[in-house]
């Protein structure tokens, strides 16, 4: 925030920072271990009077002098050329803590380039046992410019105490020193007889080749074992946070991890190889390869690293975009442009329609260039955006950071947010916008017949949830098709009742609908008072989207003779939002889950939780009841997990939060969810469910109670909307604790408050869909309609009113008590409040 940005694309991401610092961390090991290697050699020569020996000392020597000093050298310069453009403020951090680190490293250094330059200019000159002082004095020197460089740079993985003292010691022998120290000096030694097979591979006299190459062979094969097990001892003396993120959080983690094995079984191998006797012409082109194998190893291990860094340059002080985690709370409150004094001067009077696009511009280059390329080989911006539209690119930026911590958090305020949204989205991606969703209308049906003068039963029937959504594909199963429908069959009487007994309900769906079950029986249910039944019906006719097929059902006596009929809208869809953040399109006209997003959402599942559902989807269809109990399914998942609804609703409230119903609900569930009375008067899911923050935290609170994994660490990153605290929101089971229709409708009477939120039934018999009137015999969806589409609703869902009433209103309503009864009736005996007038 306190310094100019290089403006980066293609070659942005870190490229010229991970692309120099392979190669010239490379070189500086071999810096180290090839001064000992050197000396040694020469040491050797002297020994055995081997003047081939000595002629290649002398020989390597200027190799070395030139790769370590000059080369290395301008490489060193270049590192700091770009850290100091690309991460300034961990930069200038790393200064001011360690000035007197980068002194005393700054005088090895010296000592180094001294020693070197003396030790190669004076082969002929000076006599061998000062030489051999000055080749081991630049080792020296060498090995404790490792020292020191290793404390700063162990620093930046793990500063341990530091965080709290400020103490340069603290921060220099951090937790990690030791063992980084150990692995860095066998890759010295390694190094040593990587780079030492270049030279010795050219060797004239055959004999010295092969001992020289054989010596090189040894040093790389005890270098690259030894770097293995002081790895393992590096890695487990990680702390939790650092280690977690190595061993299990980082999914970039396991390729770098793989290649770092292959690389090293390689260089293994081919220094092996390269003991045997071989042709110069087979040898040398060898060398290299194993050289770039070494170049490999070192790499994987150094982008391993790196990712146990995420998402900090500094770990826990500066973030990988350069923002100081101490700042963040007053760049949120003020936003990151107004903070930034290197923004646009146009950009100071704030975001508006003219400068959006300038603003996401600038926003990109501040938060996210570091680590994002655009159209560039380092982590490119384009390729991991392209599944989201407006509002799934901005969920993903409001829970950045949260439960993904290989990123950080995006730092600014909403309309910041917003218009780096709409750079990613419409300038870098070339997106419109925001996709409409169509919902078709279907056409009004017939009501069944019903002839008030005539009619001996009434058949009212209701749907257990207004609108059954689901999401299958042959590769996942999140919820599967399958509706209850409810019925009552009521004798017309002065008293009506309920029969049961000496009566069959049966149901048909209207011909062209997909499904199971499209024709049959309903259960009787006695001691409920009521038939239900289960069917599967898909929304599509005719291969066309209808979320409102139409169910007959007809009542018989046990003789066969028809009794009553009527007809029920059976809501299902499965338009659900999971592509607005998983990407792909819809799978049959407007709606369903492809299978390409099905596979995003099962990699995403993949890295976060370490599960391996893209690999066992190519065998069979993943089951999410297999893991999460689901009360709706009536499933019993394995393990210790959340339940289906607490784990999606808690994750997925992580990147909603802010939001409303609009923005948040309907974003996943289908938009034609809520579409009764309540809506038509303006009140939304949040009026009954909470906010989505405050929904999650019930469901979760429910979980923990149970003493299930993984709750605590979505309630750590949510933070409660309306209710100011998460201790003041009750826990609650899905599908068993729903809100109370009493909570606003107190004795049934019109309600004196919107919000029936925290306050849940008991049982699952006072559901609004299972609960009866006060008299125990008609149910309160008989007359009320579905749940989410209470009458009126629309022409499909209003077909019962239409039959009974010939308007749209709740049966019985205005005093029409002669749908059941066929005397008008002056006492409220269902319930108060009925309106009788």
């Amino acid at each position: 925030m306190e310094y100019p940005i290089w403006h980066l694309t293609t070659l942005g991401g870190g490229f010229w920072i991970a692309f120099i610092a392979t190669i010239h961390v490379y070189v500086a090991h071999f810096a180290v271990g090839g001064g000992l290697f050197l000396v040694l050699t020469e040491q050797a020569a002297y020994r055995s009077n081997n003047i081939h020996l000595l002629e290649y000392a002398k020989k390597h020597t200027r190799f070395f002098l030139l790769l370590t000093m000059a080369f290395g050298a301008v490489s060193g310069v270049a590192i700091w050329f770009t850290v100091a453009l690309l991460a300034p403020q961990a930069t200038i951090t790393l200064i001011h803590q360690f000035v007197f680190g980068w002194a005393a490293e700054w005088v090895c250094f010296l000592g180094e380039i001294v020693a070197l330059i003396i030790y190669y200019y004076t082969w002929e000159t000076m006599n061998r046992r000062d030489h051999v002082i000055v080749g081991w004095l630049y080792f020296v020197f060498g090995w404790f410019s490792l020292f020191l460089i290793n404390g700063i740079v162990g620093f930046m993985l793990t500063p341990g105490d530091w965080l709290q003292t400020k103490d340069f010691w603290d921060g220099f022998f951090n937790p990690s020193f030791w063992s980084s120290l150990v692995f860095r000096t066998m890759f010295s030694a390694a190094c040593a007889g990587l780079f030492g097979f270049v030279t010795a591979t050219r060797i004239q006299d055959e004999e010295t080749r092969m001992t020289v190459v054989r010596s090189c062979s040894a040093w790389t094969i005890a270098g690259v074992l030894a770097v293995f097990a002081s790895g393992y001892w590096y890695v487990n003396a990680l702390p939790p946070g650092q280690f977690e993120m190595v061993m299990f959080k980082s999914h970039r983690v396991i390729g770098f991890m793989q290649w770092f094995w292959v690389f090293g079984v390689l260089t293994l191998l081919g220094g092996l190889a390269l003991a045997f006797r071989m042709p110069r012409l087979m040898s040398f082109p060898l060398a290299l390869l194993v050289l770039l194998a070494g170049q490999g190893l070192f790499g994987s291990f150094e982008f391993i690293r790196e990712a146990g860094r995420k998402p900090y340059l500094i770990w826990d002080t500066a973030y990988s975009n350069s923002i100081l985690k101490s700042h963040v709370p007053v760049i949120n409150q003020q936003g990151a442009i107004a903070r930034a004094k290197w923004a646009p001067p146009e950009l100071k009077g704030g975001i508006t329609g003219a400068n959006r696009m300038q603003a996401g511009e600038f926003l990109f280059q501040l938060e996210c260039a570091s680590c994002h390329s655009i159209g560039g080989p380092m982590n490119e911006i384009r390729k991991r955006t392209a599944m989201y539209d407006l509002n799934g690119l901005d969920a993903f930026l409001t829970g950045m950071g949260k439960l993904n911590k290989y990123m950080p958090p995006f730092v600014g305020s909403v309309d910041e947010r917003k218009a780096l949204g709409v750079y990613i989205v419409q300038e870098l991606n070339g997106k419109t916008g925001v996709e409409t969703v169509v919902i078709p209308v279907p056409e009004m049906v017939e009501p069944a017949p019903f002839d008030p003068d005539t009619a001996e039963h009434v058949l009212v029937a209701w749907a257990d949830q207004g609108m059954r959504f689901y999401a299958q594909s042959d590769k996942w199963t999140l919820l599967p098709p399958g509706n209850m429908i409810r019925a009552q069959l009521i004798l017309r009487d002065v008293g009506p009742g309920v029969v049961i007994d000496d009566a069959e309900i049966a149901y048909t769906i209207e011909p062209g609908f997909e499904g199971d079950k499209l024709m049959g029986i309903l259960d009787r249910h006695g001691e409920a008072g009521r038939f239900e039944g289960r069917l599967v019906v898909r929304p599509y006719i005719d291969g066309k989207f209808n979320p409102l097929p139409v169910a007959t059902l007809e009542a018989r006596n046990n003789a066969g003779e028809m009794l009553a009929t009527t007809k029920l809208a059976v809501p299902t869809s499965d338009q659900m939002g999971c592509r607005n953040c998983h990407g792909g399109e819809w799978a049959q006209d407007g709606s369903g889950v492809a299978t390409s997003t099905v596979e995003n959402i099962l990699a995403v599942h993949d890295r976060m939780n370490n599960t391996n559902h893209v690999e066992r989807s190519e065998k069979g269809s993943i089951l999410c009841v297999e893991c999460h109990d689901d009360p709706a399914q009536n499933a019993v998942g394995s393990g210790n997990r959340p339940n289906l609804s607490a784990a999606i609703h808690g994750v997925h409230a992580v990147f909603m939060a802010g939001r409303d119903a609009e923005e948040s609900c309907l974003m996943c569930h289908p938009r034609n969810t809520l579409r009764g009375s309540h809506g038509e008067i303006d009140l939304t899911c949040n009026n009954c469910h909470g906010m989505i923050e405050d929904h999650a935290i019930s469901l979760l609170k429910g979980e923990k109670a149970k003493g299930k994994d993984g709750v605590d660490k979505l309630l750590a990153v949510i933070i409660p909307r309306t209710m100011g605290t998460q201790e003041a929101i009750n826990p609650r089971t899905p599908w068993e604790n729903e809100p109370d229709c009493l909570t606003c409708h107190v004795d049934f009477a019109a309600p004196d408050t919107d919000n029936a939120f925290n306050t849940w039934v008991e049982d699952p018999k006072q559901l609004y869909s299972a609960r009866r009137d006060e008299m125990g015999a008609v149910g309160c969806a008989a007359c009320h309609g579905s749940p989410h589409a209470t009458y009126p609703v629309g022409d499909r869902d209003n077909v019962q009113p239409l039959q009974y009433m010939d308007t749209a209103r709740t049966l019985g309503a205005n005093g029409a008590c002669t749908v059941c009864h066929v005397e008008s009736m002056q006492d409220a005996v269902h319930h108060p409040g009925m309106g009788l007038e």
